[in-house]
């Protein structure tokens, strides 16, 4: 694993085969600016490649409506996609969000980041 890209309200690290760990902090408020800062990340990170994306988030974490359009609308190619999602609240959400989501990718939530990493892994 490389060292990981700041960003003050997440990490963005290179895992084996190609993932990309987005690691959300607690208690932080994601805006469109973070998403957008994220792409930007995930552009250079990902260097035109194929990639496999992990978003880790903490259970006091949330997601501003216009970022979550923002993912929506412009949201970077990937392999796959698996969330690690803590709290039962952030499930509901995102429950909602994969039902109405437009995407070309596999997508799906997982408990812990072992259980992500073993599923992302087969795509």
């Amino acid at each position: 694993m490389n060292a990981p890209v700041q960003h003050k309200k997440f990490t963005v690290s290179r895992l084996e085969n190609d993932i990309l760990l987005f690691y959300y902090f607690e208690d932080k408020i994601i805006d469109e600016l973070d998403i957008r800062e994220g792409f930007k990340i995930n552009d250079e990170l990902s260097e035109g490649k194929p990639i496999r994306r992990i978003i880790q988030s903490e259970r006091y974490g949330t997601i501003t409506k216009a970022a979550r359009e923002c993912v929506q609308n412009e949201s970077r190619p990937a392999i796959a996609e698996a969330f690690v999602i803590p709290s039962l609240a952030q499930k509901i959400m995102f429950n909602l969000y994969n039902k109405l989501r437009k995407g070309d990718h596999p997508v799906k939530a997982f408990d812990n980041l072992e259980d992500a990493i073993k599923w992302i892994n087969t795509k």
